[in-house]
């Protein structure tokens, strides 16, 4: 938000041009192999050093080719600046490879509060010395340099905190164990599925930025970035969390599907009406975060949005797919899928920023349906589980956004931007809850929700010591 005032579209498309491309060395930079160590029931030290000394050879291979392509992705965008970009963000992308091992041993042993100190001290140190160079003048750099700290302190953190170091790597005549086997073969399914969709979910902002230039990708990447940024608070995080506990229960179907159906009736929960509140006040939603510089994006962010809603319904079926190690069927609905948003946005290329928008909500639209039952069609969560536990949350959230366009239409709410958005906001989050807790069966879940969360559990009597005789 603060950045967003003191750079421009343009600083930000320039960029986002950088981090296309590093977001689909992402998708396979540490070939699959966290969460391929978090999926298994056992790992001793000498597969993690194994995989350690495996991921850097790999790791440092795929920093060289990020430096490496830089002048062919200049070219490709008119943009000379890109080449010193890329040559830095390739640095901080080999600085997060080397931690990647801790942070699944840290998944593991489920020590998600050190994660998220790991996580929000990065996140502090690269925003602190990002606005501080946005304010000294330094233009995209700034996000630059806000992206190099970030990794490389996350990086550092981990390493300090985590604990775990390698062993000297072993001689050529050691052969990878089964158990070391079965991890190599989870993580490139894996990263293959990765790949696939990468390209599926990337591609519009490639075309963006080819036909509109650096502003138009500005103004889409930031649409896109903050309509996606409630899924992504609670998906993201809650990945770690899920592999390593479902996986651990994908033994026992009944426990497995319950834990599935509570889980996933809490991101449902906080994730569509955060959106849905955001199409609707997509206008204030904007000059709140960005600024009236980004009002050209408006009508792009609200598309996004609802591409976004649709989107939470099938991002959680990685969940499902990871832990029950059906990562092969992943990679055959990635094959099966991608083409459709690739046509799409290729289509809608021809109309601008706007026309890719439309290309992409539409696929995404088209799409969530087939993939959650193709997911769904060997788990045992079945299709009704699912539909049961989405049709609250969603009905609450579309009804709550409905009651507050038709107040805003009846009763315009005047006032400065924060105090209205946030009136707003209160009008649509007691709407939203009321209909969420009255709908039928409301209440039971409420209190299930309740009875599963981290403070009921703290106040519970712990049971008494066994008896010494």
């Amino acid at each position: 938000m603060a950045l967003a005032r003191l750079l421009t579209p343009r600083d930000f498309g320039l960029v986002a041009m950088v981090t296309t491309l590093i977001a689909f060395v992402g998708s396979f930079r540490d070939f699959g192999l966290p969460l391929a160590t978090v999926h298994q029931e056992r790992v001793d030290d000498r597969q993690l050093s194994a995989l350690f000394w495996l991921n850097l050879r790999w790791n440092l291979l795929i920093a060289l080719s990020l430096a490496a392509l830089a002048p062919a992705l200049a070219w490709f965008y008119g943009e000379p600046r890109l080449v010193a970009i890329t040559l830095v963000m390739a640095l901080g992308v080999f600085g997060i490879g080397l931690s990647v091992q801790h942070e699944s041993l840290l998944t593991r042993r489920l020590r998600f509060g050190a994660l998220t100190a790991i996580e929000l001290g990065a996140l502090v140190a690269g925003s602190a010395v990002g606005i501080g160079a946005a304010l000294a003048g330094a233009g995209y750099w700034a996000l630059v340099l806000q992206f190099l700290v970030n990794l490389l302190a996350k990086s550092a953190a981990l390493w300090a905190i985590g604990g775990w170091r390698p062993a000297r790597p072993a001689g050529r005549d050691g052969a990878p164990g089964p158990d070391l086997r079965a991890i190599l073969a989870y993580s490139r399914q894996t990263t293959a599925q990765r790949i696939i969709a990468h390209i599926g979910r990337n591609l519009d902002r490639v075309l963006v930025g080819a036909v509109g230039g650096p502003a138009a990708l500005g103004l889409y990447d930031r649409s896109y970035q903050w309509s996606i940024f409630p899924t992504a608070q609670v998906h993201g995080p809650l990945l770690g969390v899920a592999v390593a506990s479902l996986s651990r229960l994908r033994h026992d179907p009944a426990r497995y599907r319950a834990h599935c159906r509570l889980a996933l009736l809490l991101v449902f929960s906080l994730c569509l009406p955060a959106t849905a509140f955001m199409f609707t006040e997509a206008t204030a939603v904007i000059l709140l975060l960005l600024g009236d510089q980004w009002l050209a994006a408006v009508p792009i962010f609200r598309l996004l949005c609802l591409a976004a809603f649709v989107n939470c319904a099938t991002v959680v079926t990685k969940w499902l797919y990871l832990s029950l190690g059906e990562t092969g069927r992943q990679l055959r609905w990635s094959l099966i899928a991608t083409p459709v948003p690739i046509l799409a946005v290729a289509l809608g290329a021809r109309w601008g920023a706007y026309g890719v928008a439309l290309g992409f909500t539409g696929a995404t639209c088209l799409l969530a349906y087939p993939s959650v039952a193709y997911c769904l069609k060997t788990s045992p969560l079945g299709l009704r589980d699912f539909l049961g536990v989405l049709w609250r949350p969603a009905a609450a959230a579309i009804a709550a956004a409905a009651a507050l366009a038709l107040a805003r239409a009846l009763l315009p709410i005047p006032g400065a931007l924060v105090p209205a958005l946030a009136l707003k906001l209160a009008l649509f989050g007691g709407v939203d809850l009321a209909l969420w807790a009255g709908l039928p069966g409301g209440w039971p879940l409420v209190v299930a929700l309740l009875r599963s969360s981290p403070l009921s559990r703290a106040r519970r009597p712990r049971p008494a010591a066994p008896s010494k005789t």
